[in-house]
């Protein structure tokens, strides 16, 4: 998973004493005040500490100098870890760089009284944190999770780089294997919880779907008891989640007919317009989240219960939402050579996939619509029969092209092909940049293409190949 580096706080300061009684670590040098931390050199912070994390395939103390070059005040390195002599910064050493950066941000976090939203799920986390944040930002200082800080690197990357002024952070938190909830929840101390959606994601790593239900539930198990937690009454798994902490449960739902705490009708579906009802106050409120589909409408749905569990107005939160701006990668619209291009590639599974389609389906398009979609992955034994379900979501839907990217995809043209999809509207290509190179050849003026797959794709290669030639092209 892609991280990028926060940018530096003008308010944060941190106790290069305090990280090392965090993180069990012992100075080579003059413990500095520090400006943030970071574990990419290249991007490092300045007057930041460069955490040297060791991957399965690098090694981060290979870029102390770098990160010294950078502007890096300090560094944290293992224990045996030689110093060369060009590398003159003070040195934080500890016995495992990766435990240690956790340990200190857990330590961060018990020396802060800052609320923190959790917000975990299978699909639809990093808009509903985006939404959330922006909420409540009118009526609390808020710091969010950038970009997809969201694993056992990120999430204490979020809380180092808090600043001390935070009075409300929202949270992502990610997991690809049993137990890393758990251990995130640790770090964070959660106050309040936002459970998305439970779907086959990741599913090679779990044994079941109520495996990973089981999983996402360790955030609501973490909850103390003046915390609440946030889950979709409609949700395959609402009930047992339901059971899984002793902490008040809000419910939220798509439709008036189900008992929730907050409702939601859709106006205007391509506006992202629905009008939300809150069941204690019987009032209803008209909002816009300025995203897409039927999905963003519940995301939306997560980020008011939120809000106003914590006492945001409704002005508040309207406000909030006019400056929301969705996160990269997720339903991004540009123009090119009069052709519309959809980015939804950030990620895809079984669930996301089907929300894009049935989204692209009430898109407004002048010309054709064109589906460009690739693998889904991390599905393990189950992969083929989740990508020929996609095949039959194909083969009903109002598209007029379908580009077919990678391997594991092939189910998908077989059942499509099998469903009544013309197999003349079929092109498949091995990778993207193979795609790349010759989706121009299919395209035409007035056409409105989606891109949808696992992020390991690279679907955005072939936006990138679709723009670079358009002289003069509105790229808005």
């Amino acid at each position: 998973m892609k991280e990028t580096t926060p940018p530096p706080s003008q308010t944060l300061s941190l106790s290069g004493a305090d990280l090392a009684i965090w993180s069990g670590g012992i100075w080579d040098g003059t413990p500095p005040n520090l400006t943030g931390v970071t574990q990419n050199g290249k991007l490092m912070i300045r007057g930041g500490l460069y955490v040297a994390i060791i991957g399965t395939s690098h090694d981060g103390h290979k870029f102390v100098l770098q990160a010294q070059e950078n502007g890096a005040a300090a560094a944290m390195v293992e224990h045996n870890w030689p110093r060369p002599a060009n590398v003159t910064i003070p040195l934080l050493r500890v016995t495992d760089t990766r435990t240690a950066l956790g340990l200190a941000a857990a330590g961060r976090r018990r020396s802060l009284r800052t609320f923190i939203i959790g917000v975990t799920g299978s699909a639809g986390k990093t808009t509903t944190k985006e939404l959330t944040a922006a909420a409540i930002s009118q009526n609390t200082i808020v710091h969010a999770t950038r970009g997809n800080l969201n694993n056992d690197i990120g999430l204490p990357l979020t809380i180092l780089n808090m600043p001390a002024a935070t009075q409300t952070a929202v949270i992502e938190a990610g997991s690809n294997h049993p137990g890393e909830i758990s251990y995130l929840c640790r770090i964070m101390k959660p106050d309040a919880a936002i459970i998305t959606a439970v779907a086959p994601v990741h599913i090679e790593n779990f044994a079941s779907e109520a495996a990973i239900a089981d999983e996402k539930a360790d955030l609501i198990r973490n909850l103390p008891d003046h915390g609440f937690a946030v889950i979709d009454a409609n949700g395959a798994h609402a009930a047992y989640l339901r059971q899984q902490t002793a902490s008040r449960v809000v419910t939220v739902a798509l439709d008036t007919n189900t008992t929730a705490d907050f409702t939601a009708v859709i106006n205007n579906s391509n506006a992202g317009i629905a009008t939300i009802t809150e069941t204690s106050t019987a009032t209803s409120h008209t909002l816009s989240s300025q995203l897409p589909g039927r999905h963003n409408a519940l995301n939306l749905l997560f980020a008011v219960a939120v809000a106003r569990n914590i006492n945001t107005s409704w002005e508040n939160i309207s406000s909030g939402l006019e400056v929301m701006t969705a996160p990269p990668m997720r339903w991004q619209q540009k123009k090119a050579n009069g052709i519309t291009i959809i980015n939804d590639a950030y990620n895809a599974n079984p669930l996301s996939m089907r929300c894009a389609l049935e989204t692209f389906t009430d898109t407004p398009a002048p010309g054709r619509r064109i589906v460009v979609l690739g693998d889904m992955l991390e599905l393990g034994i189950n992969s083929p029969q989740y990508h020929r379900a996609l095949g039959q979501l194909v083969a009903s839907g109002p598209w007029q092209l379908f580009i077919a990217v990678g391997n594991k995809i092939s189910h998908t043209i077989q059942a499509a092909s099998t469903n009544g999809f013309p197999a003349t509207n079929i092109h498949h290509f091995p990778d993207a940049a193979t795609a790349a190179a010759s989706i121009s050849s299919l395209l035409k003026v007035d056409d409105t293409i989606l891109l949808k797959a696992s992020r390991g794709i690279g679907l955005e290669l072939i936006e990138q190949t679709l723009i670079t030639p358009a002289t003069g092209a509105d790229n808005s």
